[in-house]
């Protein structure tokens, strides 16, 4: 088999940085993004150096709305991208000069920030309980997918599959009080990615995180598919993690083949 997903074949190379629950650093030679800084996450000096924060929808734990207002006041070439609710809000509290700084997104939307390409998908938050009124959400593709380059999709809370796409790696919503495992599962063998990367699991503690990691690890395996958590505010390289999956599956046939 030829490695399809070999490390140094990446020219531009993503790469991936936790800081707890939803939030992610995602950078290449060319830029750096932040998604879904949230009340949850570690964001002490997560607004440094970045092009743009990429935000999902408006709930605390996605976003830090304080912390949001502040790193746009002290950055005057930060730009957010934001549904239409939180977007409104950030403006009406940042002085006339930094409006211009926070874009309205929804699904559907191409664009280039920080020298990176950023496609929109989704649109509507998951259900949480009928009695509660559904909220705008975007998932984010970040990368254009050209030769040398990854994809890493965002879903934020949407087990919505993105259509025409096949992310390299999938940010994969792993717990929340709109979700289940299965239906995690389900969505992230539908979505095709051959890494699977755990999110929005900073409701879990030590014993949940372990049950979470053990079963969606083997269903992943199960599907040809690499499930690989990130230690915190620790950068991979998402070719290395690419490159991991595919020896994987390599193995997983070398002995189905002599079974």
């Amino acid at each position: 088999m030829v490695a399809r997903y070999a490390a140094g074949a990446y020219a531009k190379d993503m790469r991936i940085t936790s800081r707890g629950h939803s939030c992610l650093e995602l950078s290449t030679v060319d830029g750096s993004l932040l998604l879904d800084p949230g009340s949850f996450s570690d964001l002490d000096g997560a607004f440094e150096n970045k092009a743009a924060v990429l935000v999902t929808h408006q709930h605390p734990d996605h976003a830090d709305h304080p912390a949001l207002a502040a790193a746009l006041e002290a950055d005057p070439v930060l730009q957010v991208y934001a549904p239409a609710g939180l977007a409104d809000a950030l403006r009406t509290e940042l002085p006339a000069a930094r409006r211009a700084q926070v874009h309205t997104v929804h699904e559907g939307m191409d664009f280039i920030v920080g020298g990176i390409r950023v496609r929109t998908f989704g649109g509507t938050h998951a259900t949480i309980h009928h009695s509660i009124d559904p909220i705008a959400n975007v998932g984010y593709l970040v990368g254009d997918g050209a030769v040398g380059r990854v994809q890493v999709f965002h879903p934020g809370d949407s087990y919505q599959v993105p259509i025409g796409v096949r992310p390299d790696v999938l940010l994969l919503p792993v717990m929340g009080p709109w979700g289940k495992m299965a239906e995690a599962a389900d969505f992230a063998a539908a979505v095709g990615a051959p890494v699977w990367v755990p999110i929005h699991d900073g409701l879990l503690n030590g014993r949940g995180t372990g049950l979470f990691d053990r079963q969606l690890g083997a269903i992943a395996a199960h599907q040809g598919a690499n499930y690989q958590r990130l230690e915190p505010l620790t950068e991979y390289r998402a070719a290395e993690l690419l490159a991991a999956a595919e020896s994987s599956q390599t193995d997983a046939g070398s002995v189905e083949g002599h079974a």
